[in-house]
């Protein structure tokens, strides 16, 4: 026996590296089924399966082994859905809360999002408590619920990073409850 001819036992570990764009296309029919599955709207699960990509390329640790693909994507995915219910509720919450309080006589439900926003920027607390805040948080704000931009827009068209989006949105909405709270 030669060594050519000897199999090691390492040589089963290394795998040929993953085409991850040949993958995506592999898995990315079944992916929007579960996601469509799970959210009402078809267009918000088209923007869910784009935030999945999105996620499944920026993560770092990404399976090497090629019959875990399925399973690690199908996890980003879930995610991915929870983090959409998770934003819907606090935004709808959020409207519900303001329109309850006496910003308007039409139920969450009569008005377009939009309009929604609008009304809520109108009020004079409202008015009043963005007056107060910073002017950077203010304009995170709008651009955010009223224009709908979502962190990735805001971060490209503010020259910022989306982790820095996310910190500052947080931060703003902090503010404006505590301003809020305050009136």
């Amino acid at each position: 026996m030669t060594v050519a001819s000897m199999r090691f036992p390492y040589e089963d570990l290394a795998s040929p590296p993953i085409d991850w764009g040949k993958a995506w296309e592999e898995h990315r029919r079944w992916l929007a089924t579960v996601i469509r599955a799970r959210l009402a709207d078809r267009e918000a699960a088209e923007d869910v399966l784009q935030e999945v990509a999105a996620a499944a390329i920026g993560q770092q640790s990404r399976p090497t082994d090629p019959s875990k693909i399925a399973p690690w994507l199908y996890r980003v995915a879930l995610r991915q859905v929870i983090n959409h219910h998770r934003a819907n509720g606090r935004r709808r919450r959020l409207v519900q809360g303001a329109i309850a309080a006496g910003q308007g006589t039409e139920t969450s439900r009569d008005l377009e999002p939009g309009e929604q926003l609008m009304r809520l920027e109108e009020s004079k607390s409202l008015s009043e408590a963005m007056q107060h805040m910073d002017p950077q948080d203010r304009q995170l704000l709008l651009l955010k619920y009223t224009e709908g931009w979502g962190y990735q827009e805001l971060a490209q068209h503010l020259g910022i990073s989306v982790k820095t989006v996310e910190y500052r949105l947080l931060k703003a909405r902090k503010a404006l409850r505590a301003a809020l709270l305050a009136h």
